[in-house]
């Protein structure tokens, strides 16, 4: 009998440990997945070189903000118009557009 009790007691720990530590690493969705520029520009670089090819790294690439989105994008030489372009959803990191000229 005794060994039951201590085995429900364990039993009880281990769960309330692992709620625990479920709670302190669990996603939070009332937050944005790209928070930051620099997350942006990461993830814009990504799919701009994922779908043109390592040459667009060759440019230099701003970052804009829109009230729910990040715009990343590469001027063009002359600096009339954009080279690559992508927009990206903040809340879950869906790419909106994606162009190159």
């Amino acid at each position: 009998m005794k060994k039951i009790y201590i085995s429900i007691i364990a039993i009880l720990l281990l769960v309330n440990i692992f709620q625990f530590s479920w709670n302190q690493f669990a996603y939070n969705l009332s937050t944005d997945a790209v928070q930051t520029e620099e997350v942006a520009l990461e993830v814009g670089k990504a799919i701009i070189v994922g779908t043109f090819g390592v040459a667009a790294l060759e440019r230099e690439f701003l970052v804009g903000e829109n009230n729910n989105s990040w715009i990343v994008a590469a001027p063009l030489p002359d600096g009339l118009g954009w080279s690559y372009e992508v927009i990206i959803r903040k809340h879950d990191g869906k790419i909106l557009y994606i162009r190159a000229v």
